[in-house]
């Protein structure tokens, strides 16, 4: 089983240091960054399983940091503040964190909450994965049976007989019938637009036909 990897970003080198030292011994993979930026590079090209962060980083903030890293990365974050006022408490619930850890740090009392931050990531990234594969696959029906309506009012046929005729097409081809629905209903999309177009541009043309006349 491969180490949970985290991403460990805080401008104050003794603090990151010696935080991300301690968390090797626990046996964790840990990437160390001085800044905001670097830690979303660094976090959008590794995909650590967790960021743990300083809420004040130099460049950017950490909510900042924190969002750009969800968003094109799905990474989530526990923040770290010298500060353990409602304030800061506020805004590192308002920016999705998972956890907050109070510096000065001591390892073996912050572990209980890196660990649950670490369950509870993964738990969202797969509710998050489910979603995505649900939506795809609902899209993908959606476009079946648009399919198929085309295929009944083109040729005059039953739903089961353009299914048939949809699944042969797909045989043939060797491909998904949800993939050769989804070309279909894209084809007839693109024809019925440039028809579209072509009666607006007709349509133009005969008014200034008629307005040069009159």
């Amino acid at each position: 089983m491969s180490k949970p990897q985290i991403l460990l970003a805080d401008d104050d080198r003794v603090i990151r240091v010696t935080f991300a030292n301690s968390l090797r011994k626990r046996d964790f993979d840990v990437i160390e960054a001085a800044s905001g930026r670097s830690a979303i590079d660094i976090g959008c090209d590794l995909h650590p399983d967790l960021a743990i962060m300083d809420f004040r980083l130099p460049d950017i903030s950490g909510a900042e940091v924190a969002q750009e890293l969800q968003e094109k990365a799905s990474i989530h974050c526990v923040f770290l503040s010298a500060y353990a006022d409602q304030e800061f408490v506020d805004k590192a619930t308002k920016a999705g964190a998972l956890g907050y850890l109070v510096k000065p740090i001591d390892v073996e009392h912050v572990l209980p909450t890196i660990e649950s931050a670490l369950q509870r990531s993964q738990e969202i990234n797969r509710l998050r994965d489910t979603e995505v594969q649900l939506n795809a696959a609902l899209e993908q029906g959606r476009e079946t049976s648009v399919a198929i309506g085309i295929l009944m009012q083109e040729y005059h046929i039953t739903s089961e007989q353009a299914f048939d005729m949809l699944r042969g097409q797909a045989r043939s081809q060797r491909r998904k019938v949800a993939s050769v629905a989804s070309e279909l209903v894209q084809a007839v999309n693109n024809l019925n637009g440039f028809t579209t177009e072509m009666r607006q541009r007709n349509e133009e043309f005969f008014k200034k036909i008629k307005g040069t006349s009159s």
